[in-house]
């Protein structure tokens, strides 16, 4: 799931996603919200595609729903529901259309639980750079979980001196049934989280399972923010998992198309058994209406490819972003991304993206 800058400022200081329906809108009205992106990417990667621009928003522009009310004395009932893929560009609504997020749940001294489709705790917790930060990331890296976003049951519990615990179970999820509508066998992957907070400094843990993907190997994250000062903030993140060759040998076909959006270019590990290595080191300044970031992305395959050997490759990517006003931002953002060793990869990708957003 893509988020857009402010979403990803604002997931980045609370716990979980469902806090973001205050008290203060209990027993209100529905909340109607939504935000329009517009953007133009330009591309080009060596010895591949060459280069490309379009005006897009990559399926980002979203409508939703929320709402939230007591049902007895300190209990909260929360829900939310919120759409995706209206592509503005295109000029008309098409089949794209799909649920992003839809779930309810209740809050409470006991903690919050929630069942539907969210966010995982992995993803909130140890994230990646072009998931949470930056408003395009087409070659930004992405974390290996593959603990899918629906299906879900979550549960943070309360602040223990700092300390919350963070648990997700996904049931059945896409091994409910098969290609030709039989039950297979039921599977349940499940994370696991931790995260200590300290005035301007928090530590998170985080594992996923990864028991519905070919590669089950598990998911291990660990992530670190630092607030310096009102201004300045500084994070670093780690997410490994341990390649499979028998998976690896069996998708030959490693190298999705870099210039496709951030899903397929992202998680080509993730889809073919090769297992990461990734590490991630960001700074955030922010002056004024603007904020500006500049992080550095390295990973490493686990295992060969395909007998092309394993990929190393790192990423630079830099933004500027403005306010313009409580409801609009534009930014500008470059991204640089090396990668050596194997197929298609052994060539640079470069990357520009202008764009703004509309928040209603």
């Amino acid at each position: 799931m893509k988020k857009t800058a402010i979403a990803s400022a604002i997931a980045a200081a609370m716990v979980s996603a469902p806090t973001l329906v205050s008290a203060a809108t209990s027993d209100a009205m529905p909340e109607i919200y939504g935000n329009v992106q517009m953007i133009y990417t330009n591309s080009d990667h060596e010895d591949f595609e060459g280069s490309g621009s379009q005006l897009t928003d990559y399926t980002y522009s979203t409508l939703g729903i929320r709402n939230s009310h007591e049902i007895m004395p300190g209990v909260e009932a929360f829900g939310k529901l919120e759409l995706e893929g209206f592509f503005p560009t295109e000029g008309e609504t098409n089949s794209s259309i799909e649920t992003d997020e839809a779930y309810l749940g209740v809050r409470g001294n006991f903690g919050e639980v929630w069942v539907g489709s969210d966010d995982s705790q992995y993803e909130v917790l140890i994230g990646d750079y072009g998931n949470w930060y930056y408003e395009v990331g087409n070659g930004n890296f992405y974390s290996n979980w593959t603990t899918g976003e629906d299906d879900l049951i979550q549960y943070v519990s309360p602040s223990f001196g700092g300390l919350t615990l963070h648990g997700v179970v996904q049931v059945d999820g896409k091994s409910e049934r098969d290609e030709n509508g039989q039950s297979r066998d039921n599977k349940y992957p499940y994370q696991l989280g931790v995260k200590y907070q300290l005035d301007r400094f928090s530590v998170a843990l985080a594992m996923d399972s990864n028991d519905g993907a070919a590669n089950n190997e598990n998911t291990y994250g660990a992530r670190v923010d630092f607030a310096v000062t009102d201004a300045l903030s500084l994070n670093a993140f780690y997410s490994t998992q341990k390649g499979d060759e028998s998976v690896a040998a069996a998708n030959e076909t490693v190298g999705a198309d870099p210039v496709e959006p951030a899903e397929s270019f992202g998680n080509v590990a993730e889809n073919t058994g090769l297992g990461e290595d990734l590490i991630g080191v960001q700074g955030i300044y922010t002056m004024g209406a603007s904020r500006f970031t500049l992080s550095y992305e390295m990973e490493e395959d686990d295992v060969d490819g395909a007998g092309d050997g394993k990929r190393e490759s790192t990423n630079i990517t830099a933004q500027a972003l403005h306010n313009v006003s409580d409801n609009l931002y534009v930014y500008v953002e470059g991204l640089h991304r090396n990668d050596e060793e194997g197929d298609v990869y052994d060539s640079a990708y470069n990357e520009l993206n202008i764009g703004g957003v509309y928040i209603f």
